[in-house]
């Protein structure tokens, strides 16, 4: 509603409460002009299915559920009083009957469904031959609010998943990319006097599998999608903290590091491809980065062979260095690929404008 996606994430909790406010609001506007009767069921249905969870996909799938859910069970509960009021046995026996099939598909991707058809049921017929305006009335009640919530959701600072998780990958390849220029730089100066933060990266990398279940509920494509990233940013992290945490300084591997312009000019542009990148995904449009316009990973042995005549052959710590920045070089285009097929996707772009809006 007029707010950035990038606002509406850094200030979520505060919104979805104002956003759950709101919705009350207008069903008590509603109960209050209208004056249905058991109109509390409105204003129930509207905290359980808003209240735990703030992410639209989530709170879309929750409302759906819960209506489908509800016109199930109240349409099988009202079928109930069709029958005698003498046939009380056959009434319970097909009360357990629905109930049983319910039970059986509560395990699935509509559990929240299943239990919803349990509960009406016996909330309109559990009690037999009852008043059957009550139950009318309750289920009716469930059925606007759950269609209130859904209204509001859309409407009012829509919270979505996929689009936090588009800011965290963006902020995470920034941060491995200054952290690895930083490293850089300390290697040339032989000094260590910047402050790694690997646990914030590590914290990013667990909020972003935090999302998966509410990105899955919002993404349109294949989940393993979405899997792969976070998997090769786990790999990207994994090779980065080796490069930060080893101790470079024996066989005179330091000396070499720093004297060696190829190296030296590989890694600076690594971090502007690892930027670029981070760019390109905030923006919703990613480019493969091919392995062959990475110059880090033109610098090899034979480079060294060629221009040292073999004399530091045997610098293992040197060499070691160059491998893991390798891998590293590696990682970054295997995740451009992965980045790209999700991030380039229609479904991403419909809201990019919003997501890169400060």
């Amino acid at each position: 509603m007029f707010l950035s996606d990038r606002f509406v994430i850094q200030h979520q909790h505060m919104l979805h409460v104002v956003r759950i406010v709101i919705a009350c609001a207008i069903a008590l506007v509603i109960i209050r002009t209208y004056d249905f009767p058991h109109s509390s069921w409105a204003l129930i249905t509207i905290t359980v299915v808003m209240g735990p969870i703030s992410y639209l996909g989530s709170v879309l799938t929750k409302a759906n559920q819960r209506l489908c859910g509800t016109i199930i069970g109240a349409s099988f509960g009202l079928a109930l009083y069709l029958l005698p009021p003498s046939l009380i046995l056959l009434h319970d026996a097909l009360m357990l009957l629905i109930l049983a099939i319910a039970m059986i598909v509560v395990k699935g991707k509509h559990s929240y469904a299943a239990v919803l058809v349990a509960l009406t049921l016996f909330l309109v017929a559990g009690a037999g031959s009852g008043n059957i305006q009550v139950a009318e009335w309750r289920a009716f009640n469930v059925i606007w609010g759950s269609l209130l919530t859904m209204i509001c959701s859309r409407l009012f600072f829509p919270s979505k998943a996929k689009i936090h998780f588009q800011l965290l990958v963006t902020e995470l390849l920034q941060q491995c990319g200054d952290y690895y220029l930083m490293h850089s730089r300390d290697l040339n100066t032989e000094l260590s006097l910047s402050d790694y933060n690997i646990k914030g990266l590590s914290a990013n990398l667990a909020k972003q599998r935090s999302l998966m279940a509410h990105i899955y509920k919002e993404w349109k494509g294949d989940n393993q999608d979405i899997t792969d990233i976070i998997v090769m940013e786990r790999r990207v992290l994994s090779v980065l903290e080796t490069i930060i945490s080893r101790e470079w300084d024996s066989q005179n591997a330091v000396t070499e590091i720093k004297n060696n312009a190829f190296l030296s000019e590989g890694t600076a542009a690594l971090f502007k491809e690892i930027n670029q990148l981070s760019a390109s995904v905030a923006r919703g449009n990613v480019s493969s980065l091919l392995t062959d316009d990475i110059s880090l990973l033109a610098v090899t042995y034979q480079t060294f062979s060629a221009i040292d005549n073999g004399e530091n052959m045997n610098n293992f710590n040197f060499f070691g260095y160059l491998w893991l920045n390798h891998e590293f070089a590696h990682h970054i285009s295997s995740i451009s690929f992965s980045l790209s097929k999700v991030f380039n996707n229609k479904h991403f772009k419909e809201g990019q404008h919003q997501a890169i809006a400060n």
